[in-house]
């Protein structure tokens, strides 16, 4: 930030996700009528829509139209991505409703929760706390001690804390 500042730069904003410490155990039920997709049978124009479709893009872009089909690419070649860690949760139907990816760095123990969505019409029935749990399970398991979130309410109220001092 010296050498920045000392280069004439400022800081106009800044943005603070907050953390889960994998000292407490994160354990969300995955709710009856949903269960997770195996990593095999994903089927990522599915996740493009849920992504589509739980970002809301509906409201300012119209119906899905497959307009986000390029972001698999980006999703599974980007540094540290770890597709083989995404959480996808599905209703009975197959439809998708709820994605979370993960980006893995080993260096430090931190699991890099980017991005979780659900489609409106099943939030508030538990099913991203759900995928969370799944995240922290597998990530755990390859030694994270560490896993951010956003930073609005939901995680703080499922356990996440700010990362500010």
């Amino acid at each position: 930030m010296c050498a920045a500042r000392q280069l004439g730069y400022r800081q106009k904003s800044e943005h603070w996700d907050m953390q889960y410490d994998f000292a407490n155990e994160l354990d969300y039920p995955l709710p009856k009528g949903f269960h997770f997709v195996n990593r095999q049978n994903m089927d990522m124009e599915k996740v493009s829509k849920c992504c589509f479709k739980g970002f809301d893009h509906e409201q300012s872009e119209g119906p899905w139209n497959h307009q986000y089909d390029q972001n698999n690419y980006q999703l599974s070649t980007a540094p540290h991505a770890t597709p083989q860690l995404d959480v996808v949760i599905a209703d009975e139907a197959e439809e998708y409703a709820c994605y979370a990816g993960m980006w893995w760095t080993p260096e430090n123990h931190l699991a890099y929760m980017e991005p979780l969505c659900t489609i409106p019409e099943y939030r508030h029935k538990g099913l991203a706390s759900a995928a969370l749990t799944e995240m922290y399970r597998r990530t755990k398991a390859l030694g994270a001690t560490h896993m951010t979130g956003g930073s609005d309410g939901f995680y703080k109220k499922i356990g996440y804390l700010s990362t500010v001092k």
